[in-house]
This record gives structure tokens, sequence and C-alpha cells, in this order.
């Protein structure tokens, strides 16, 4: 908390003496209660996430370390450099990311008018070091391009460096986790909140014992089903348990959420990043990405691949070596552009495996899980049959095909296993 209320108050001395600037600043330095920095959620020192409050609602502010990089280097800029230049670095951005696609010129003047902190209509120097500091981080750059999609965490805006950004119910890697708490059995008050953690925890790991192996015992005699229908038990062991039908509502919605994301208007795009922590799950149930930061357009991807020295295959990569790679023309020394995997790959091989791995104590069926599991890795291999492809219209129909088949496995799993 000490080290955000100094990063805040840095924050708005820069803005105060005019060397920022973003529509969220009169909001962030006003000393009306409209907005709280809160914990640092963070681990790493590149990038600082906090939680908080702005205009009355949960937010997350985020800024990346980078960012101060970047600014710094325009300082030396002069003022009516960066004013003159600032349209031509707007699209110049885009074409870098986007190359000359159908919709850029709608895009360039959407971000021409989000540079512009104060709303004034037009550009100050402050404005233009500030804004275009941001466009050369990823992940800002991005949710300002997807701000439009309903499965992308929404962007609020911007003072300096620093964005927030919609804080989102749940993350799916908390929800579909392997491990179960009694978070609803209370039997202290309120005061006694520590006590009442560590009771839980321990009935908690009790249960879980004793729930395991009286139904692996009734398993032995043939009456699992039986003991696990049972309503005194049912209601004794009432946790938090993923029901397998929630586990396909949220892989159809993440198909959703990958066929939507991929395929922007702007072009195709990839998340090198793809696993159940990096997406959130609402209120509503809609599966929405979490962090940006290696969310790169298909062009600028290819472009940053092809820019690489190699000796081999593992030198082609972007992100992590499993998620964006290409392989090595060892005849030139350079990586080819030419992707080897898409994000509807790794959802499809990587993130379902994992959701449906887990068996359900209170649906102890060991065959039907092993029925479950036996045919989702058939899903898997017919994903990886899939080709890479370099149009919107292929990659919505691979994504499509993908979710007809999920939905011909729920119905498999629910009638015949």
């Amino acid at each position: 908390m000490k080290h955000s209320s100094y990063s805040l108050q840095t924050k708005c001395s820069a803005y105060k003496a005019g060397h920022v600037s973003g529509p969220l600043c009169p909001d962030l330095c006003s000393s009306q209660s409209i907005f709280h920095l809160g914990n640092c959620l963070s681990t790493v020192p590149d990038k600082k996430i906090y939680n908080g409050e702005w205009q009355g609602e949960k937010v997350i502010f985020k800024i990346n370390m980078s960012w101060f990089e970047e600014f710094e280097r325009r300082q030396i800029i002069a003022d009516i450099s960066v004013v003159s230049s600032y349209q031509e670095d707007v699209s110049s951005r885009v074409k870098a990311l986007f190359g000359d696609c159908s919709h850029c010129n709608k895009l360039v003047s959407r971000l021409l008018l989000l540079g512009d902190g104060d709303g004034d209509k037009t550009i100050s120097a402050s404005e233009g070091r500030t804004f275009i500091s941001l466009l050369q981080l990823v992940e800002p750059m991005m949710l300002m391009v997807l701000n439009e999609s309903k499965h992308t965490v929404d962007f609020f805006g911007y003072c300096g460096g620093l964005y927030a950004v919609e804080e989102v119910s749940f993350v799916a890697s908390d929800v579909f986790g392997d491990t179960w708490e009694l978070t609803e059995l209370s039997l202290f008050p309120d005061v006694f909140e520590p006590k009442q953690k560590v009771f839980n925890d321990l009935s908690s790991r009790a249960m879980k014992f004793v729930g395991s192996s009286l139904l692996k015992m009734a398993g032995n005699f043939g009456y699992a089903s039986t003991v696990a229908k049972c309503p005194i038990i049912s209601a004794f062991f009432h946790v938090y348990i993923n029901s397998i039908r929630k586990k396909f509502d949220f892989a159809y919605s993440l198909l959703d959420a990958t066929l939507d994301v991929s395929t922007s208007r702007y072009g195709l795009t990839q998340l090198c990043d793809v696993h159940l922590g990096n997406y959130g799950i609402t209120t509503t149930s809609t599966v929405k990405l979490l962090d940006l930061d290696l969310m790169y357009p298909h062009v600028f991807l290819r472009t940053l691949l092809e820019q690489k020295k190699c000796v081999s295959d593992w030198d082609c990569f972007v992100g992590r070596f499993d998620f964006c790679w290409s392989t090595c023309d060892k005849t030139k020394g350079t990586c080819k552009s030419l992707l080897g995997i898409q994000d509807l790959h790794m959802v499809c091989e990587g993130v379902f495996p994992q959701l449906f791995k887990s068996p359900n104590y209170l649906e102890p069926t060991g065959h039907n899980m092993t029925c479950l599991e036996r045919v989702m890795r058939k899903l898997a291999v017919f994903c990886s049959k899939i080709p890479v492809v370099y149009s919107s219209e292929e990659l919505q129909r691979n994504i499509l095909t993908v979710k007809k088949r999920l939905k011909s496995v729920y119905v498999m799993v629910a009638n015949e296993c």
C-alpha cells in the first residue's frame, strides 16, 4: 500500500506539472473520494497490478514499467515535433501491428481521439508523449483495439502509464482447479474470521479424506451411486464442485472467446499465453481474457519471427516457446513466418485436457471420468490435425467445427459414459 501511494503521488505530481496526461488523471489526482488504489497484486517487478475502486466500481489498475523507458525516449523530442508527428505516429503503430487492413483507418481515427486526454480536440505535447508511449506496449494497445469485444476486459482509460480495466469476478484456474473448500461452512461470528478460516481448512481436508474413503468403500460393494445421491450425505458434503455441465459451458464460451478475439475486424490475432489462469468468468458466465501482454496481431507476430536469427527450431518463438512458434530456415539463418500452431490448438489440446482431468468426489463414477478423458483425447487428436490458417473465414470454420464436436462429446458423455 505504501508503494502504491508513492507511485500515485509521483504520477499526480507529473500530471499537475503538465508532463503526463490521460482521461483518468483528473479522477486519480482529485481530492474527492471517487478513486481508491488498493493492494499490489503482482509478483513481478516489471509490471505493477493493483486492485481498487473508481467511481464506485471495482477495477484493476496496471502499469508496465517499460512505459517509463518509452516516455523517457520521447522527452528529448521537441514539443512541436511531438505534436506535428502525432497522427503519423499513431498511423505507423497501427500499420506495424496490422498492416494495411481494410478497417485500419477507422482504428487510427478511434485511437487519435483516445489520445486527446482532456477531450479539448487538440493534442498537446504531453498528450502526445503519454499516448504514443502507451501504444508501444502490447497490452494497453490491444485492450484499446479490442475494447468492443465482450471477451476482453473493458478498458476504462489511463493516466500516464497507469491504466484501468474491468475486474472480473472469477478466474478460471480458481474455479476449475483441483482443490475445493468448505467456504460456506460458517460457525463463528465475524470477529473470529481467522479462526473460521483455520477451521474450514482443517474440516475441508478431513471431509475430503472421509468422503473419498466412504465413496471408495461404497464402490467396492456396488453402492457408490446410491451413497452419492443420499440427500444427507450430499448436504453434508456441500462444497463448490464443478459439474461436468459447467465445465462444458465454460468450454463453449472459451471457444466463443477464441473466435471473437482471434478474428478481429483488423485481422487475425494470437495469444501467446494460453492457460486457464488467463481467463476470467463474469457473473453472467462470459469468458474474458485477463492478460494481453502476449497478444499479438498475426502481421506483427510473423514480422517478429522473421526478424529472429536461428540455428534450430528452438530459436523460433515469441512469448512462451510452445505457444507462438515457427521453424528455422537454416539456409538463411532466420525463422520462417509461417506459424506452427494457433490459439485453437492450444485451447483444444492444452486447456481442455486440464479442464476435464479432475474426478468429482460427489459423482463417484470412475469409469465415467475415464470415458470422458478418452473422448477428450480423441478431440485433442482431431484438433492436432487442423492446419494453421490465415483468414478469418477459415479460422471461424475451424473453431465452429470444434465447438460442434465438443457438443457431440457432451451428448456422448451424458448418454454413454
